[in-house]
């Protein structure tokens, strides 16, 4: 699917119709994958598949339009866009079925560096500035803070939450409250990383692979195999990851409900101790869709994941 917005330099309708847009595609479980133009369009326009979504034909010339693209006008072209699409197939080893997650029905989507890197300018250093305050303190940043961040790009903190969350690289709740910054939780999860003096929650075991990537850090991960309760340690040291147990393994595992990371597979992605315990709990959770990662492939998609967050 090709999503495209456009717009003419500094278009004041431009804001509310991007959050519009971002929002619709959250909402039904589809990647951020939209190119931003500026130029002499009609502005603010959304075209899906190179049709605008308030349909007629896609004109040239630079116009302050008035019929503005709706919440309602995106859901539904997005939504005829899927229909015509279809899905990748899940089936298959290692890696390759971890990239059914990009799809709708999936959380954790392995575009998520695409999407960071397609944020606008003021916006990727508040997400930034935010990741940043988790590696220094361990905490979340406080609403000061945020704001702090927000003003100094022009932008409004609790806008640019809801943008950022509405790509799911972050997430809040309905307080506009951070219950997650991934790979940072701001509440107690299973899995403890510890950089040099700070300790700090993942949300999962991939997050906590990827954050000394992200980090360009050394880091200790204390974890625990969710089936038997015996711990686990990861130690990464100048890129590469020893496991104790020797045997360790990640099960990558989601719902098979749209929503975002925090709700459909945060909980579910967890170390084991050995692949036997993992299969074990694959078998007493029917309703989950996943596999198995052995250890290089689960640092490789950590890696890949969140090392470009921050460069």
């Amino acid at each position: 699917m090709i999503v495209e917005l456009r717009s003419v330099p500094d278009c004041p309708n431009l804001a509310p119709v991007r959050e519009a847009l971002y929002t619709s595609l959250a909402a039904l479980g589809l990647p951020a994958n939209v190119t931003e133009v500026v130029g002499d369009y009609p502005s603010p326009s959304v075209l899906v598949n190179n049709v605008d979504v308030m349909g007629g034909v896609v004109d040239d010339g630079a116009a302050c339009r008035l019929d503005l693209p709706t919440a309602e006008h995106l859901r539904t072209a997005l939504q005829q866009a899927m229909t015509s699409e279809p899905l990748a197939d899940p089936a298959g080893a290692g890696l390759q079925a971890v990239d059914y997650c990009a799809q709708p029905g999936n959380a954790i989507r392995v575009d998520r560096p695409r999407r960071a890197a397609q944020l606008p300018d003021g916006l990727r250093q508040v997400y930034r500035a935010v990741l940043r305050h988790f590696a220094a303190t361990g905490t979340a940043p406080s609403h000061t803070e945020i704001s702090s961040a927000a003003d100094a790009v022009g932008l409004d903190a609790a806008a640019a939450l809801r943008q950022l969350s509405a790509v799911d690289l972050l997430a809040v709740d309905d307080g506009g409250r951070l219950i997650a910054a991934y790979p940072f939780s701001p509440v107690p999860t299973p899995h403890t990383v510890s950089l040099g003096d700070v300790d700090v929650f993942a949300m999962c075991a991939i997050d906590a692979l990827g954050m000394p990537f992200m980090l360009d850090t050394d880091a200790l991960i204390t974890s625990a195999d969710p089936h038997t309760g015996k711990p686990i340690q990861v130690t990464v040291a100048e890129g590469a990851a020893t496991y104790q147990p020797p045997e360790a393994v990640v099960v990558y595992a989601a719902s098979r409900a749209a929503g975002r990371s925090v709700d459909t597979c945060c909980s579910t992605i967890n170390f084991f101790t050995s692949a036997e315990n993992a299969q074990a709990w694959i078998t007493a959770h029917p309703t989950r869709t996943a596999i198995v990662l052995d250890q290089d492939q689960a640092i490789t998609l950590g890696r890949e994941l969140f090392e470009p967050l921050l460069v």
